[in-house]
């Protein structure tokens, strides 16, 4: 698939989409959400980012020269980027049903301010730099249950990290069902086999 096809697709992903973006590359990764995101921003809808992988300060600053107005946004209330420390791994610990009731919370406060829609994606990387594999796999079923909630997502996951896990092909396909669209981006494309949607592309 061309960039500009998978692009298209993420600026045009609909309410309650449940996503995992699966990347080689931290430049496409940015390329993917911060797309997502901006379209979203564009469309009158809030956003949130959970930043785990990079800090919120270079997420801000690769925002910035990406185009969106993040001190504008953050300001207004339209944009959030939140430290996985503050999200997911909170006092050293992970809640799944934490992590749940802040994302309602956070939906609940976008709803009430009469935004359009709510965009909110994750890196997911501190559930493999903590080796928490089940408890990551337990919060996507239960992710992708509670968006009954008019929310759309994006779990971006890095094949680097994903690979170096022994048990890497089992956590591959729960992703995959997990998910209601895969996009898998590498040097030379992935693919899988799922019931389920997947977008595979080259580097971006």
């Amino acid at each position: 698939m061309e960039r500009s096809e998978i692009l298209d697709f993420v600026k045009n992903m609909k309410t309650r989409d449940h996503v995992v973006l699966i990347f080689s590359d931290l430049q496409d990764k940015r390329d993917v959400l911060f797309t997502y995101l901006k379209s979203g921003l564009e469309k009158g809808e809030a956003a949130a980012y959970v930043a785990s992988q990079e800090t919120p300060e270079e997420i801000r600053q690769a925002m910035t020269e990406f185009g969106i107005d993040v001190e504008g946004h953050e300001r207004d209330g339209t944009l959030k980027v939140i430290d996985y420390r503050d999200w997911y791994i909170i006092d050293g610990k992970f809640d799944c049903f934490k992590t749940l009731s802040l994302w309602r919370e956070l939906f609940e406060e976008s709803k009430m301010k009469g935004f359009r829609g709510f965009r909110v994606t994750g890196e997911m990387a501190c559930f493999f730099d903590r080796n928490l594999l089940n408890e990551l796999l337990g919060y996507e079923r239960e992710l992708h249950r509670v968006l009954d909630l008019p929310m759309t997502a994006i779990c971006a996951y890095d094949s680097k990290m994903l690979v170096s896990k022994e048990e890497w092909f089992n956590v591959l396909i729960e992703l995959l069902n997990t998910h209601s669209t895969a996009i898998m981006l590498g040097p030379e494309g992935v693919g899988a086999v799922s019931p389920r949607n997947i977008i595979v592309g080259m580097k971006l």
